[in-house]
């Protein structure tokens, strides 16, 4: 006999009560949901996917993967089968993305970008351009904001950019929008720049009334009284006694006296809009007279003038070095600071050990020299280099590494491919790296060209720490170097037979290389070479020169059997930001003198002329060898006897220590 199978579902699968499913219906009445038992997966964690109803079973309201089709509950395999595949547990992992958009604004958070106005494009060196600048700026903001953010370990990006009217507008991230923000007030190519979190033009001031244009113009005309264009002073002294100020109402109200000094360092602001501008604008600044007791009122004057000379603070009164204490550390070129007539001379007898220390290049302190122009020189070498630099070592074997050089950079300029023919084989190997944050000499520096032609050669191990782009960035035999270099931007090396002086080039015996004929297990000698000096671009629409500096290092080796007789098995250039080669010193123990021109000795006495004349005469004859003026040459002179053949061995001895003024000549 034939068993009896139990009758198939007769409503449609996805039946409005199942889709539903909150509860069952029953009575003809509407019963409430009740709440069932808090339902976990296997690992114990909570189960959110689906609602259960009273009943225990899973509702197919809300579940990511659609409804739950209902069968008979446990009645064989078919069922637990139906309920595997069709459950909301499989949709929920086959659809990952429903639930990034079930996120909602936390998804939406991801993709946000904090907008930033920058300003002070225009007034830059980069705004001739052909892009009016706006590269160069970015690629200044991401560097400056980077080096900031030196901790972390990735690089801040702007993300899109775009100028409107004089403001330029750029997206970041949100986390290096922080970043950015303090590059405010930074100086680039020559301008200063604000960053701002909100649209300039719905922050920017009111319209100026009437009231306060008559009163900027009446102060404007008090600053052009007190203004000497020749001396390039600005005199400050006795404010209070100002004829003008009285009549504006200035010292009726002790509020208007303290914000005095700084409105006129505003408008000073307004009047001279760069750097350079006050820099050649004022050289002096006088503040006598005027009642000082500290800085509090005056300080300001360092923010707005930093690059002042000469300052008279005298007869005021400061009585200690306290009241000093906020221009400590300002004013890094101050040569001549007045304080006599203030008590500070009589109650702290020692003060001027600290105020010398405060200003580094000061050279008289209320009349008295406390420093020489050569001891200031000096001092500032010392804090650029508290180690003395030792002159460069050039060991050389068979004259290998002086033809080399020789011959090495004149080609780089002119014929790349020729110069791989001569020196390079399938073995050598090339990498280029950029060191955007090189230390640079913050009085003889230049504008900084764009990187861009490099970027995408640079292979700087401290920015790029994945293996993959470590690899691909090293470039290894003749025709993958070829390939780089004809992309490399052309250079104009300064020559170095004739210009040495640009150059330090240092060579020594490097032992155990390959032997590339393979006979000697233990290697063969070669030699390393490091190269650091400057080379030119020539880039449309930069101003000024484009100069970098660089440092590149070459291992030789002898050649292989059909390859060139010397070859570069290793050559890496890394390049900076221009800035001047540093002055070595001698080291101790023997070191080779330097050929001596052919300068005679100190002509025999002629009897009409005089002794004065005889010396002048040898001083001219130095100062014509060696380029210094007719005072250091006869300072030199005097110093050896006035032997002509003494003096020059002692110049070149201590050329290296001798002041830019050595060389003026008037």
């Amino acid at each position: 006999m034939m068993n009896r199978t139990s009758a198939p579902p007769r409503g449609p699968r996805n039946s409005s009560s199942s889709t539903r499913g909150g509860g069952r219906v029953g009575g003809g009445g509407i019963t409430k949901r009740r709440a069932g038992p808090i339902r976990v997966d296997k690992d114990g964690d909570l189960d959110m996917d689906t609602t259960i109803g009273a009943n225990g079973r899973k509702s197919g309201k809300g579940v990511i993967g659609g409804s739950v089709p209902t069968g008979p509950r446990g009645h064989g395999r078919g069922g637990a089968r139906n309920a595997g595949r069709g459950g909301g547990r499989l949709y929920f992992t086959r659809n990952p993305q429903a639930i990034l958009r079930g996120m909602g604004s936390q998804s939406q958070q991801a993709n946000v970008l904090v907008t930033l106005w920058i300003k002070g494009l225009k007034g830059s060196k980069a705004a001739s351009n052909s892009d009016q600048g706006l590269s160069s700026l970015v690629s200044f903001l991401e560097r400056k904001a980077t080096a900031l953010d030196s901790k972390s370990k990735r690089s801040i990006r702007v993300k899109k950019s775009h100028k409107k009217g004089d403001i330029v507008v750029i997206s970041v991230a949100p986390e290096d929008a922080a970043s950015i923000m303090k590059l405010d007030g930074f100086v680039f190519a020559g301008s200063t720049i604000t960053v701002q979190d909100s649209e300039p033009s719905k922050t920017s001031e009111k319209p100026e009334s009437e009231e306060a244009r008559l009163t900027r113009e009446k102060i404007q005309g008090v600053l052009a009284a007190r203004y000497d264009p020749n001396l390039k002073l600005l005199n400050l002294s006795a404010l209070g006694q100002d004829e003008q100020l009285k009549q504006m109402g200035m010292f009726e109200d002790n509020t208007l006296v303290s914000k005095l000094f700084p409105v006129l360092m505003v408008i000073c602001d307004k009047l001279f809009t760069t750097p350079q501008a006050k820099k050649d604008a004022i050289v002096s600044v006088t503040l006598t007279v005027n009642s000082l007791a500290d800085l509090s009122n005056v300080t300001s004057l360092a923010s707005t003038f930093p690059d002042l000379k000469n300052l008279d603070l005298s007869r005021n009164q400061f009585a200690d070095l306290e009241s000093l204490k906020l221009w400590r550390w300002k004013f890094r070129h101050l040569e001549n600071l007045v304080l006599s007539g203030n008590p500070i001379e009589t109650l702290v007898p020692d003060y001027a050990t600290d105020i010398v220390r405060w200003f580094p290049e000061l050279q008289l302190l209320s009349g008295v020299q406390v420093r020489s122009v050569a001891q200031v020189h000096a001092d500032l070498e010392a804090i650029k280099s508290p180690f003395p630099i030792a002159s460069p070592s050039f060991r050389d074997v068979a004259q290998v590494g002086e033809n080399f050089i020789r011959q090495f950079f004149g080609a780089y300029d002119n014929d790349r491919n020729a110069l791989l023919t001569n020196f390079y084989d399938a073995e050598s190997s090339f990498s280029l790296s950029v060191n955007m944050s090189a230390v640079r000499d913050r009085d003889r520096s230049l504008p900084v060209p764009p990187w861009a032609a490099y970027n995408k050669f640079n292979r700087n191990l401290v920015k790029h720490t994945h293996l993959s782009t470590r690899l691909s960035r090293k470039s290894t035999g003749s025709q993958e170097i070829q390939a780089i270099w004809n992309d490399l931007p052309k250079t104009i090396h300064p020559e170095i037979t004739t210009r040495p002086e640009l150059y330090l080039v240092e060579c020594q015996p490097l032992p155990g290389l390959p032997d590339p004929s393979g006979q000697s297990a233990a290697g063969v000698d070669g030699l390393l070479i490091d190269v650091h000096g400057e080379f030119e671009e020539n880039i449309p629409n930069f101003e000024g020169k484009a100069l970098r500096s660089f440092s590149r290092y070459f291992i030789l080796g002898p050649g292989g059997p059909n390859g060139p007789p010397i070859r570069v098995l290793s050559d890496m250039l890394a390049l900076r930001a221009w800035s001047p080669l540093a002055q070595t010193t001698a080291v101790q123990g023997p070191q080779p003198v330097p050929a001596i021109p052919n300068v005679s000795q100190v002509p025999v006495a002629d009897p009409s002329l005089t002794p004065e004349q005889q010396q002048k005469i040898c001083a001219e004859k130095l100062s014509a060898e060696t380029g210094m003026n007719l005072q250091y040459s006869a300072m030199c002179l005097a110093e050896t006897g006035w032997n002509l053949e003494q003096a020059y061995v002692a110049f070149q001895a201590n050329k290296a220590n001798l002041p830019a003024e050595a060389y003026q000549k008037p």
